[in-house]
């Protein structure tokens, strides 16, 4: 079953704007390890398209973004991204019926002697009539070798529609 996100840029511009910041806020000099946190709150503006409701859900709130950047004694980048959603909640279209989510979204980078990504996310969509409550999950992974071969590459995508709980 496939699920269909639209989800406004300004999320992912602006992540990516901060974790470039990050970065060069705490560039280091070779041969020195140094590391920083960061809490960045996001506006949430997403439709999604739910599959087990036959609807589109437009869902509001904010992401949580929670930023740790390494530098390590060779001046390799360690990032680690812990992302969760606060007040997530919203409409279908179509009912009118209203939804609660909540998400957890992991992603870490690192380009020590390999660039390397993953992320894992699961994200829960609860709604008020029956069966149209969805999980979804997205695991990623990607290696680029140093000399730029592709050695590992996948994406996996699942979305369960639940029974709503009596």
């Amino acid at each position: 079953m496939k699920a269909s996100l639209r989800a406004r840029p300004r999320h992912a511009v602006a992540a990516a704007v901060f974790a470039a910041s990050l970065m060069l806020a705490v560039a280091s000099p070779a041969n020195a390890a140094n590391s920083t946190t960061r809490i960045l709150r996001v506006p949430l503006n997403l439709s999604l398209f739910l599959p087990c409701a036959d609807e589109v859900v437009n869902l509001t709130g904010t992401f949580i973004d929670l930023f740790h950047v390494t530098f390590d004694q060779d001046g390799a980048i360690h990032l680690h991204l812990l992302e969760t959603q606060s007040s997530v909640a919203g409409f279908g279209e179509t009912t009118g019926d209203r939804y609660v989510s909540t998400r957890v979204n992991i992603f870490n980078f690192s380009d020590a002697t390999a660039l390397t990504s993953t992320q894992e996310m699961v994200f829960h969509v609860i709604g008020q009539g029956p069966g149209n409550d969805a999980l979804i999950r997205l695991t990623n992974h990607s290696t680029l070798n140093a000399d730029g071969t592709l050695t590992v590459a996948f994406d996996n995508l699942s979305v369960e529609c639940e029974p709503t709980s009596p």
